[in-house]
């Protein structure tokens, strides 16, 4: 048998340090003035007109994230490896070739990084605010600078790398704590605890984002605000470059959980060997369905699952079936489950369509046809919904915590808030956005459940749909120096609202009060103070930020309002 035919081998392009940019870039070192020795620019987010949060709770302020991973992968190991500890002419043909095949032989000269790769080191430093710090709009939480006259462009061609790589594990790590502020609010004004506030959003978003590294810097970002999560590469990112240890301290977990592949084919598995048991027949599909699921869960709870928590997907087809009858015929299983060594012994049901806000919660009176004042039901006992004239069964009008409440009870917080035994809780991921879980936890609130009683499942759905221009990131020239006279430089277009205009000259920020505060045009004198210190000079990391620290300076961030403080603007 003849071997396959392979493609004559030839070295991978792999990451060159250089190529990782656009290709205007590559001209720009030459269409800067011929004289200039400095360079500094800032990496700012601009607006947040395009941002998916709450006005109620959005103070104007993104979270600062990503910077210590990004210096330590691409300023260090990937420039050591790639550039600086390779011969010269390796280094620089890569380059070479991408740019004369290109743009035309000779259209951007090697000379540039030749001289680079003699002087040994990369030639940047970068001042920074500290990570986890909440940065105000239009404060610039980084600044770059060359540090060798020679070398000013190196403070602005990295903008398309450092851009693509930084604006979002820091959006994401701002949503996520948007999710943290809503959900602290709602366990004061009801009464849960607020430790389950660190598991109440969880992050489900790997499968839709864009790549693995997206995924792992990203949900780094939300194991900011939360300790639950499914995307596993995100604690391997804070260990390799945040300092976490998750064997002496928590980085993020989960528990088992099932799936709609597993559970259809345990429950038609075990419809079909029903079936050939003389003993249902006559049964028709349907029932013999529901029995089989029925005895699927009970194998789950009671045989795979004894101790500790569990997850269940619940409506692979009739979730109301489930959270009302088998749930019922089950308590007793579920009720005898063991603690495992943290004294957690639940189980949680997973809805994973429909509409979430009504799935848990149910209808309102008012959202149901209504004779004499109240929810009318036809002769099957159903009632009909306001919008769309859909059936709505008792269970649906219920929605499903007060469905298990019914089942199993519960206990009633401080606050009068009642929460569910603590052997169920429910969990949902699907498309939920800080709009729906505000409705979800403001009306359960208005039910009279507290919001310890669900968990919300935080996908690509929020976490994946955001651009740049979500928080409006951009990195910007502010300052040169050309044959010895400064020059303060800056955009303003007139046919811009003001989004885009740019700081301008050297630049302090400070602190002040809970804001910090841009001074522009300021002396070097100046611009050697306020809050953004150095943490990258010539190829070495400065200092460095470890999970924990980042975590305890987000949390200390932000101080939750008084229950019933806020004035929601928008009715659930």
């Amino acid at each position: 048998m003849n071997a396959p035919i392979r493609p004559l081998a030839r070295e991978l392009n792999q990451l060159q340090p250089f190529n990782l940019a656009d290709f205007y870039k590559t001209g720009h070192p030459s269409m800067y003035p011929a004289a200039t020795t400095k360079l500094v620019a800032n990496f700012t987010p601009r607006s947040a007109k395009y941002a998916p949060v709450l006005p109620e709770l959005f103070d104007n302020k993104v979270v600062w994230f990503g910077l210590q991973g990004f210096i330590q992968q691409y300023l260090i190991d990937l420039f050591d490896q790639e550039f600086f500890r390779q011969p010269r002419d390796k280094a620089v043909r890569k380059y070479q070739r991408r740019m004369d095949t290109a743009l035309g032989a000779g259209a951007v000269p090697a000379s540039r990084l030749e001289a680079l790769h003699a002087l040994g080191h990369l030639p940047l430093e970068i001042r920074s605010l500290p990570e986890g710090a909440r940065v105000d709009i239009k404060v610039p939480p980084v600044i770059f600078s060359n540090t060798h006259p020679d070398f000013p462009w190196v403070a602005t061609y990295f903008e398309t790398l450092f851009s693509c790589e930084s604006w979002k594990p820091s959006t994401v790590a701002t949503i996520a704590f948007e999710f943290r502020k809503l959900l602290d609010y709602f366990a004061r004004l009801t009464g849960s605890a607020p430790e389950f506030v660190n598991w109440q959003g969880h992050d489900f978003s790997m499968r839709g984002m864009s790549g693995v590294h997206d995924a792992m810097r990203c949900g780094a970002g939300h194991l900011l605000s939360f300790t639950g999560t499914d995307t596993i590469p995100a604690l391997d990112y804070l260990e390799d470059f945040y300092d976490a240890d998750a064997e002496r301290e928590l980085v993020g977990g989960s528990i088992p959980a099932s799936e709609h592949s597993v559970m259809a084919l345990r429950i038609l598995l075990t419809l079909q060997r029903l079936r050939r048991d003389p003993a249902h027949a006559g049964l028709e599909e349907g029932a013999l369905r529901q029995l089989a699921e029925r005895e699927v869960v009970r194998e789950f709870v009671s045989q795979d699952y004894p101790q500790g928590m569990v997850s269940i997907v619940s409506d692979t087809f009739d979730f109301w079936n489930v959270v009302t009858v088998i749930a019922r015929e089950l308590k007793d299983d579920i009720l005898a489950r063991r603690p495992d060594a943290l004294g957690n012994a639940k189980v949680v049901f997973r809805p994973d369509s429909g509409d979430p806000v009504k799935i848990l919660t149910g209808y309102h009176d008012d959202e149901l046809v209504r004779v004499d004042g109240l929810p009318a039901r036809d002769a099957d006992g159903a009632y009909t919904a306001l919008s769309g004239g859909l059936r709505v069964t008792e269970a649906e009008r219920k929605g499903a915590v007060e469905c298990l409440w019914e089942i199993y009870g519960g206990t009633v917080s401080a606050a009068g808030y009642r929460l569910l035994d603590s052997h169920v809780g429910l969990i949902y991921g699907d498309s939920i956005t800080l709009p729906r879980a505000r409705a979800i936890l403001r009306r359960l609130a208005a039910k009279g459940f507290a919001s310890g009683n669900v968990v919300f499942g935080i996908g690509s759905f929020v976490y994946g749909m955001n651009s740049r221009d979500t928080f409006g990131y951009a990195l910007k020239a502010i300052y040169a120096e050309v044959d010895g006279e400064a020059v303060d430089i800056y955009k303003d277009p007139a046919t811009d609202d003001g989004t885009k205009k740019s700081a301008k000259g050297l630049l302090r920020v400070e602190r002040e009060g809970d804001h910090y505060v841009l001074h522009q045009q300021q002396t070097a004198e100046q611009a050697e103070g306020g809050e953004l210190r150095p943490v990258f000079r010539d190829g070495q990391l400065l200092s460095r930020q470890s999970l924990a620290e980042i975590r305890q300076r987000l949390m200390a961030s932000w101080q939750c309002p008084e229950p019933g403080s806020i004035r929601w603007s928008v009715e659930d």
